[in-house]
């Protein structure tokens, strides 16, 4: 079937390029990098019946897309990192929406709302305390981008006590494990100066999990 061919190449583009990474092989990473969400939207869409599919979702792919692909040519111009990260706020946007749009009101806590709120706001604020005094130029982009990955964050954990329990739990932890990629990509750049020892394959490979985990717990719900 398509659906399967299309995770196949999704594994196999994902294996490609993280090999890429640790061989440190701008070829493979150059070729496989822009195919990775090309393949996981694909495997959405014909995972779907048509009356399932989430154009949030789609939005959030095609999005990533296009900040995987400007990040690849931030080594030419600082104008691409921008880019990059425009990109990936509408993609976590996109994201924020479609997780809110699950949650049911009632169904959670108010200790359990307090919780999540405050880890998450105090996680985004250690991060940003860190990198604050090397944004110069960034800080305005970096506080946008840095609100929308909380927002992100939050949204995924109030879809508890809402949907089925593999899609709570996979959602979940795929939203954190893009937002852990997210923080690699700040320290790397903001703190360490692109030189965090194995930066790249550490946010590539939870970045790849982290989307496909994502995706695999909406489609748990039409299930």
């Amino acid at each position: 079937m398509l659906k399967q061919l299309f995770l196949y190449l999704f594994i196999i583009s994902s294996i490609l390029q993280i090999t890429g990474e640790i061989l440190q092989n701008d070829t493979l990473i150059f070729l496989f990098k822009p195919l990775l969400m090309p393949f996981l939207l694909l495997w959405y869409l014909y995972s779907s019946k048509k009356y399932q599919i989430r154009t949030s979702i789609i939005i959030a792919l095609v999005f990533s897309f296009f900040g995987d692909t400007f990040l690849l040519f931030v080594y030419q111009n600082e104008l691409f990192f921008l880019l990059g990260l425009g990109s990936f706020l509408v993609a976590q946007l996109s994201y924020v929406f479609a997780f809110n749009r699950d949650k049911k009101r009632g169904k959670l806590p108010k200790n359990y709302i307090i919780g999540v709120s405050s880890f998450f706001f105090l996680y985004i604020a250690t991060l940003f305390f860190n990198i604050y005094p090397n944004l110069n130029e960034f800080l305005i982009p970096v506080i946008v981008y840095t609100l929308a990955v909380g927002l992100m964050g939050i949204t995924a954990a109030f879809r508890y006590n809402s949907v089925k329990k593999p899609s709570f739990h996979q959602v979940f932890l795929g939203a954190f494990l893009f937002i852990i990629s997210d923080t690699f990509i700040a320290l790397d750049k903001f703190l360490y100066n692109s030189h965090l020892t194995f930066a790249s394959l550490i946010i590539m490979s939870l970045y790849i999990v982290g989307q496909y985990f994502i995706v695999k717990g909406i489609l748990i719900m039409k299930k």
